[in-house]
């Protein structure tokens, strides 16, 4: 009975990871905001006091969270006195190591309480696929009265009615006209899950159509995909776009290297790139700052500035960091001049009374938890990528198991390329998502009942 109710809830739990702007409760922090980890809290608390027994990590998720946890102490052992000693806007380094590290035990239970639910391709469909393509579209059908707004007071109207009652920031700070939320809290919350299910939509449309030509497949079942594709594009942010490339080229490099060419790990030489991109893309964005300047692009220059002093941290500390969640204590002496041309730099860190974010992955863990944590993050998605290469070329064409490797090739991809302006920590995707890889990257058989 309980694995039965474990299973609806990690269900719900996927079914809600597009609602991203609730009150919630002020005590979670930066995670109050999504409707799925209050689900995914039942779901730990239930495991842990009934079925604590049946707990089996995989073990590539146990060594990951092993490696990061004892990394996390470490780094915080040695930076214990500007940890106790920080602080800035009303905010201690203490109390924000303490939050940062809350939110990441608790992705961490996440991934492992799910793989109870995800042994199976069967379950990762019934479990993860279904509930996801309902929820775009759900997000499709809330977009409508959204889209209507934008043209007459009538849609507003409507919009305020429906969707707006999911948006509880004061003035709907998230809303920007023309840029779609639908059921998120902004907009690139919408990219993001748009980006995070594309990969899962076509995987659902593969399953569906196997036994059918492309000309001949049933048109519903590529419905989520387009939709999703849709909405991504309508929110407007560079997250979505980014994630959208990792997945084509997760694709190409499968079936076009891994599978086409048989060139299994060799084929991990194409990665490379994408690694490299992770870091020399924004370096090289902070070498022509000035034509970012005279575009007044301010989105772009914030994360241009807080990556640059990302770097500075990171060339200043590279091993141990400056300990987790410390970033935004050590940000401002190292803020290059011309960031103060962005009024978000200025709010974030002279009106507002908060931390600044850190939105590239790898600036913040590259500053906080240095080399050692970069490479703890990295590897376990390296590792699965290796796997996959190594599964590609055993597989039948028409084999779900085929399908689920390319699914998680182009999610890794995806989760890879959208950190580089996106925070996964706090997102029950990146934690969801672990729990799959963890199971089935590089699988070649289905396991047992």
């Amino acid at each position: 009975m309980q694995d039965i109710l474990s299973d609806r809830l990690v269900w719900l739990a996927v079914m809600l990871l597009p609602i991203t702007g609730l009150a919630g409760i002020g005590a979670l922090g930066e995670l109050r905001g999504s409707a799925t980890i209050y689900v995914l809290a039942v779901v730990i608390a239930l495991t842990v006091t009934t079925q604590f027994d049946k707990i089996l990590i995989p073990r590539s998720l146990f060594i990951f969270a092993t490696c990061l946890l004892i990394w996390l102490l470490a780094t915080a052992a040695t930076n214990v006195e500007g940890i106790l000693t920080s602080t800035f806007h009303g905010r201690s380094g203490f109390n924000k190591f303490a939050t940062s590290s809350v939110v990441l035990i608790f992705g961490i239970a996440s991934a492992i309480v799910c793989t109870r639910s995800f042994q199976r391709v069967s379950d990762v469909e019934r479990l993860f696929v279904n509930p996801l393509i309902a929820a775009i579209i759900a997000c499709a059908i809330f977009a409508i009265p959204e889209i209507l707004s934008w043209f007459s007071s009538a849609g507003e109207l409507l919009y305020k009615i429906t969707t707006g009652l999911l948006h509880t920031a004061e003035h709907e700070k998230g809303r920007a006209p023309g840029r779609l939320i639908s059921l998120a809290f902004e907009a690139p919350d919408l990219s993001y899950f748009c980006g995070f299910a594309c990969p899962w939509a076509l995987f659902a449309y593969r399953l569906r159509a196997k036994n059918h030509s492309l000309l001949s497949a049933p048109i519903l079942a590529g419905l989520p995909l387009l939709l999703a594709v849709i909405m991504l594009l309508l929110s407007n942010s560079r997250t979505g776009l980014l994630m959208l490339g990792g997945l084509i080229f997760a694709e190409l490099l499968y079936w076009l290297l891994m599978r086409g060419m048989r060139l299994g790990a060799l084929a991990l030489l194409a990665v490379i790139p994408v690694f490299a991109a992770i870091v020399f893309v924004p370096w090289f964005a902070l070498q022509n700052v000035d034509a970012t300047l005279a575009a007044s692009d301010v989105s772009t220059t914030s994360r241009l500035a807080l990556f640059s002093a990302q770097m500075s941290i990171f060339a200043n500390n590279p091993v141990f960091g400056v300990g987790f969640g410390q970033f935004g204590f050590h940000a401002y002496p190292v803020l290059p001049s011309w960031a103060w041309d962005s009024y978000e730099v200025v709010n974030w860190f002279e009106t507002f009374d908060d931390l600044p974010p850190t939105f590239n992955v790898a600036g913040r863990l590259g500053a906080e938890l240095g080399m050692p944590g970069l490479m703890i993050w990295y590897s376990f998605w390296v590792v699965a990528i290796f796997r996959i290469s190594q599964a590609a070329a055993r597989l039948r064409r028409d084999s779900p198991l085929n399908f689920l490797n390319v699914a998680l090739l182009g999610s890794i991809f995806s989760l890879i390329l959208g950190g580089m302006s996106n925070d996964p920590f706090r997102r029950p995707e990146t934690w969801i998502l672990m729990a799959i890889v963890s199971l089935h990257a590089g699988r070649t058989s289905e396991r047992s009942a």
